[in-house]
């Protein structure tokens, strides 16, 4: 076989496998995808921390948000701490820590102890700083938990 021809074969089967792991694998094309676990968000006491936590569980692979009695896990939490400040005459400095706890949605069980800290500093508008510092600290907190729910299963 030529060269060119050798070079036209590989590049042929090349294209193809590219094809069958990139699209025939794909759920889109009719390949079961994996089972989501249900998890809640269980008692909150600031509706910004619940906010960032239902808006980050939304987002995670293999997590799906759903209410307290169709869940199989529950995320409770607190801010450990939650700190404003002023820095010069206009910005506003945002630090905030996260203690979150998953356990089982019935009996109780604590499955994982997850923690998170960000910061964030911005202009006047306070509320966008501290949303951002929140959201930051929550996102950092639950990074392991995709995985951690694969193994538990």
């Amino acid at each position: 076989m030529s060269g060119r021809r050798m070079h036209a074969v590989w590049l042929a089967l090349a294209t193809a496998a590219a094809v069958y792991l990139c699209v025939l694998e794909s759920p889109a094309y009719g390949q079961p995808s994996r089972p989501q676990l249900r998890v809640a968000v269980g008692t909150i006491s600031s509706p910004a921390l619940r906010s960032a936590l239902e808006d980050e569980l939304a987002t995670l692979g293999g997590v799906r948000l759903a209410n307290e009695s169709r869940a199989r896990y529950v995320v409770t939490g607190t801010f450990t701490r939650l700190e404003r400040r002023r820095v010069g005459t206009t910005a506003l400095e945002v630090d905030c820590e996260v203690s979150l706890i998953l356990a089982d949605a019935r009996g109780g069980a604590i499955r994982m102890m997850l923690s998170g800290r960000a910061g964030a500093r911005g202009g006047a508008a306070g509320d966008a700083v501290e949303r951002a510092a929140v959201e930051a600290a929550v996102r950092g907190a639950l990074r392991p938990l995709p995985r951690t729910l694969r193994r538990m299963r």
